[in-house]
Formats: C-alpha cells, structure tokens, sequence
C-alpha cells in the first residue's frame, strides 16, 4: 500500500523524456495500427506494453500520469508476485525481501517510466510462479498455463525468456511438461518476430551498426546490476555469495542467464548493451541475497556483517529511488518550454537534426506547423540539445550563414543552446 501511494504520487514529479517520447513514437495520437508498426521497427520492441499504454491514454487522455500509469500497475503486480512467490524460496525474512525488491532502483526507475521493463517484470515473475506451481502438480493444465506465460513475456519483453530457459534447465525431471510449454511460447512469438524483422530490413540501409557488450564494460556491469551504482550492487552480491550452497538450484541458475543471455542477444543482434536488461535477474538476486543474510544470522558476528550490508543498500537504494522520482532525465521539455517563450510572430524554430522536432511538438503540442519550412518567418530559431552530434550543429550553423544570416541571441538551458539568427538588416541592439 505504502509502495503504490508513493509511486502513485512520483508519477507526475518529472516531466517525460526521450526514451518515454520515443514509446510513442513521438506522437501523442497514433493509430495502434501504426504504434504496431513503431514497435515492429524498434529493436528488441514487443507490442503488449505499446497496446496497453495506447489503451490506458486513450482512456484517461494523454498526460504525463496516465502515460506513466501502466509501468506503475505492472511495478505494483510485480511486487505482489515477488511477496507470492517469496514463500517458496525463503523460511523468514520474507517483508525485508519484499521491501529490497521494491527500493531496488532498477526496478523502481521503471515503474516510474512510460517503458516497456515493469511489465516485463510482471510477466517474468508471473511465469516463475506458474513454473513453481507446475513443479508441485505436473500435469497438462499448468503446463499450458506456463506455456501462456512464457508467450505474454516474449510479447512484452523478449527478454523474458532467459530465466525461462533457466527454469527448464534446471528441472530436467519435468521436461515433458517444460520443454513443450516453453517451445509452444516461444513458436506463439514467431509471427511478431517475422513482421518485426521484414519491417527492419526496408530500414536496416539507413541504421548504422552499433557497439554491443566488451570486456571493458565488466566494471559498468557491476555498477548498474541493482541500478544504484557499487554501493547498491555489492552488498546484494555479497549477501548472494553468503547463500552458497544454496538448496535453490533454480535461482542460480536463473541469475547468470538473465545476466549472460541479454549480452548474449546484443552480441548476436549487433545491438547495444543496456543496464535495463538486467532487471529480470533482480528477482533471482534478491531472493538469493534474502536467503544469504538469513544464513548469516546464525554466524558469529554474521548478525551484524548482514545488518551493515542491508544498511547500506537501503541507504543507496533511498537515494537513488528518491533522485530518480525528482529529478529530470533531460532537458527537453525545458527547452521545449523556452522555445514557445521566444517565438515571435513572425520565428519559426528549427531543430538539429530535423527529426528532433517531433520532440519539442510532442511536448508543447502548441508548437505544431511552427517549424520552419511550414510556415513563412524572418527569423530562425535554431535548437540544438544535448542529443545533437556537434557536426550537426556546425552543419546547421553554416548553412544559416551561407544564407547571410547572423546570430542575434543565444540562450543555454541547460545542455541545450537556442540561437536565434537573423537576416541583415539587423534590429537595433
């Protein structure tokens, strides 16, 4: 209860930023027929998260809130599955469990986005359920239902199914149940996966490759694990160390493939590795590093060494929980805002790259049609953000003054660098 009310009134602290404009395809009334095709060209994008989002806007109207008011329902479900689901891994101790799963910052920063991750999240936790369910009464019904699971995950996250193959993995005697419910998932998910890759490639000309995981990204990953940096990611790891041996073979072989598979699929996909694919090891972490401070309890001074490390984690997880509820990702909407501040009557506004802005217009809707080219303007505005490549922003520049025009005014907010060019003659100073 405490959780929700707190998430509930962190949704609207923070205005949206480019990952959350980009959900939408930075439009803020697509059809979902062409929200289909957005997530079918966007890498790794399934449609479930899109098609709820779309449905809950559309409900409510489009605000800040309500775009972000899915990804708090599935961070809400998941942490009631987590509670469920803490009964069959852990004797006692299972409220401060909960509570670590909940201020871990992975895992609260995408309850508080308009992402894909919580529901995800959600179905991850929800097919480890029905797995457990499935392990105390083999037989074809919870099977199925598995299989089902394992279907909504892949179609809202595709990472989702490394800790199922973790799951099958790990109990061989049920494989005539696992293995065809998890295939069955998996073959549900090809029809999207085909759409997604024809839709790729009439653009795979115009994407450049990108770098994906290296060895020198090691340190990265210890530091972005629980989302908090070291001093989240550490006593988590030491607490799961402290777990060895662990009757719970299920959970560790869960969390190296939810680590292992995600850099994997980068690999394979020349995609780039991001912290947010490891939020589905976060269960298995916690509930490993639950058991290794319940295991230090009767150990000599282990009281105190599983006190200091769980002290240490809330304080850092707190902290960062608290910055990412209240402080803005980026500077678009400020820059957003200072746009509509400066246009005059006869400016118009353009963006660098041009693609950019769809940004400030998704933002400030009241900046449609004036961008320039669509109207006719004495005087440019020229936008450049922190998202702008300097080549750009000098492209940009040289143009305007191969045209005679001249700088007039510059203002920084923030990252962001508004410059307002001007035609001779200039206006009196």
């Amino acid at each position: 209860m405490a959780y929700g009310a707190a998430l509930f009134a962190a949704l609207g602290l923070t205005p949206l930023w480019l990952d959350e404009i980009l959900q939408f395809g930075a439009q803020r009334s697509l059809s979902a027929g062409n929200l289909l095709y957005w997530a079918q060209i966007n890498a790794g994008a399934s449609p479930l998260p899109y098609l709820f989002q779309h449905a809950v806007v559309g409900a409510l109207g489009f605000s800040t809130y309500a775009a972000r008011l899915p990804a708090a329902l599935c961070s809400i479900g998941a942490g009631a599955l987590f509670a469920l689901i803490s009964e069959r891994f852990l004797k006692r101790g299972r409220t401060a469990a909960l509570a670590a799963f909940l201020i871990l910052p992975l895992q609260f920063r995408y309850g508080l986005e308009a992402r894909v991750y919580s529901q995800g999240l959600l179905c991850a936790l929800l097919s480890l359920w029905l797995f457990l369910r499935l392990k105390d009464r083999p037989s074809p019904a919870p099977a199925a239902l598995y299989g089902f699971s394992v279907a909504l995950g892949l179609y809202s996250q595709p990472l989702t199914i490394f800790p199922v193959l973790a799951q099958v993995a790990a109990a061989r005697k049920l494989w005539r149940f696992t293995l065809p419910a998890a295939a069955a998932g998996a073959i549900a998910y090809l029809p999207w996966y085909a759409l997604q890759r024809a839709a790729q490639a009439q653009r795979a000309a115009f994407e450049p490759p990108v770098a994906f995981f290296s060895p020198h990204q090691l340190a990265a990953l210890l530091h972005d694990l629980a989302g908090g940096g070291y001093a989240s990611s550490i006593p988590l790891l030491i607490l799961a160390a402290c777990a060895i041996p662990s009757r719970d073979r299920l959970l560790w072989w869960m969390l190296p493939a939810a680590i292992a598979g995600p850099i994997l699929m980068d690999a394979v996909f020349n995609y780039f590795f991001a912290a947010r694919q490891l939020i589905f090891a976060t269960p298995a972490l916690i509930f490993l590093a639950a058991q290794g401070a319940d295991r230090l309890r009767g150990a000599r001074t282990g009281l105190a060494l599983a006190a200091a490390l769980l002290a240490v984690y809330g304080v850092s997880a707190a902290q960062r929980d608290l910055r990412l509820a209240t402080a803005r990702k980026d500077g678009l909407a400020a820059t957003a805002d200072a746009i509509v501040a400066q246009l005059g009557s006869r400016t118009c506004f353009s963006a660098v790259p041009a693609n950019q802005q769809d940004f400030y217009v998704f933002l400030r809707p009241e900046l449609g049609g004036r961008a320039c080219g669509n109207q006719a303007a004495f005087a440019v505005l020229l936008v450049a953000s922190q998202y702008t490549r300097p080549l750009d922003r000098e492209s940009a520049k040289a143009r305007l003054r191969a045209q005679s025009y001249r700088v007039t005014r510059i203002t920084r907010i923030g990252s962001s660098e508004l410059t307002l060019w001007e035609p001779p003659p200039f206006p009196a100073q």
